[in-house]
């Protein structure tokens, strides 16, 4: 009964340690540690809003690239120069979609907010 127990708790540290590790992501993305002013606030939520979008559009755009990479590689020969077709083309829309969200915050915010906003920076990565 004690070892059922004691297996008991470690599953649910296990878990709790999972749920740890998924806030914390969230909470990295979370930008109140910028202390912005309402007209940046404002401004700010429209580029996360487009940001947002951008990344559901950017990830269906990957799915469809990863599905015909799928049937590349399962074709009797497989086309290389497609496949590198396909990656820059994926790498090319990634790049796009930070690029343009790193450049609006970038006009948004004060040099003081950039230095703090890059802290997380990684954060923001598009993947």
């Amino acid at each position: 009964m004690k070892i059922l127990v004691i297996i008991l708790l470690l599953l649910i540290s296990l878990f709790a340690d999972d749920y740890n590790n998924h806030s914390e992501r969230h909470i990295n993305k979370e930008i109140s540690h910028l202390k912005l002013s309402k007209s940046q606030e404002i401004e700010v939520k429209k580029i996360l809003k487009d940001f947002r979008y951008n990344l559901r559009e950017f990830s269906e755009y990957k799915e469809d690239i990863q599905e015909k990479k799928k049937n590349l590689f399962v074709a009797k020969k497989l086309d290389m120069q497609e496949l590198i077709k396909l990656n820059k083309s994926l790498d090319e829309k990634r790049h796009k979609t930070e690029n343009k969200f790193l450049q609006m915050m970038h006009k948004t915010l004060s040099d003081k907010q950039k230095e703090k906003f890059i802290y997380y920076f990684d954060d923001w990565e598009v993947e």
